[in-house]
């Protein structure tokens, strides 16, 4: 778990105490487990068993009994099957709405990875099940959770203080980042990044040189990258604004993003905004 110090200031004793329970561990990730098979339920809670850090808050045997619990439960993490009675476990996750709990499907069809990951599973895992290969991807996802309750407890944290104290400094973004493939490790400078494709933990970074897989999410790297020159156009992509070369409406409400190169990427309905910023700096046709 994440530690997280906070002094010279007064907050909510609420608050305070849901962050001493982030700091010291005692916030048990809630799990949810989705399988049409008993035996395939009973084998996933025999394994969560062995984990003090989970606590399973339910099973289900269909999406209908999966959308319910769910709803009802406001799990941090799910096991879900692919079929099952009443609906996939893709159209289950796309339907959920936010937060959305960290999916980790656990399926004996492998041909459903690619979809599963399109639609930001956090993992996907093939039956049988291997022990270390689930204990691993367990692992990650506690600490992606445990990240996102402190990242959301000082956000909190913040609006419920004294406005007295003195405004942050601003941020500084740094210019190369640390990239490692293999037993390489090297700096990329920012400026030759030219966009950033997200999928659940991982990212790959395309630039001048090539292509470099990153396990991290698109989330953590946007946090690193000076907003004034990066913008996310959907949810799985980051684009560096200095390699934009147009803005090109598709005449029905859409626009697609062009790089130098040629290469299009569809930006997102809900991203106007983030429109309105490219279209300052760069060429913008309609179609």
């Amino acid at each position: 778990m994440i530690a997280v110090r906070i002094s010279c200031c007064r907050m909510p004793t609420a608050l305070a105490g849901e962050l001493d329970m982030a700091d010291n561990g005692t916030n048990r990730v809630r799990a949810l487990i989705v399988d049409d098979e008993d035996l395939g339920r009973r084998m996933l809670r025999a394994l969560l068993a062995s984990d003090d850090d989970v606590l399973v808050v339910g099973e289900a045997a269909s999406a209908r009994e999966a959308r319910a619990l769910i709803g009802e439960k406001q799990p941090d993490l799910v096991f879900m099957d692919i079929e099952m009675p009443g609906g996939s476990g893709l159209e289950l996750l796309q339907e959920m709405g936010e937060p959305v709990p960290y999916v980790i499907f656990v399926t004996a069809h492998p041909e459903f990875a690619l979809p599963a990951f399109e639609v930001h599973a956090a993992d996907y895992i093939v039956k049988p099940v291997q022990r270390q290969r689930f204990f691993a991807s367990v692992m990650r996802a506690k600490q992606r959770i445990a990240e996102r309750r402190v990242a959301g407890l000082v956000r909190r944290i913040a609006g419920a203080v004294n406005g007295d104290a003195a405004p942050p400094p601003a941020t500084k973004y740094a210019d190369q980042m640390t990239i490692r493939v293999r037993r390489r490790i090297f700096s990329l400078e920012v400026s030759d990044i030219s966009w950033i494709q997200g999928a659940s933990q991982y990212s790959r970074v395309h630039t001048r040189s090539g292509e470099y897989l990153l396990s991290r999410t698109l989330a953590s790297l946007e946090c690193e990258l000076d907003p004034k020159r990066f913008f996310r156009i959907h949810r799985s992509a980051i684009v560096n604004v200095a390699h934009v070369r147009e803005v090109r409406s598709n005449g029905d409400g859409r626009y697609n993003i062009y790089m130098h190169g040629g290469l299009a990427l569809p930006m997102g309905r809900a991203r106007r905004e983030i429109l309105e910023k490219l279209l300052s700096g760069v060429g913008h046709k309609e179609a």
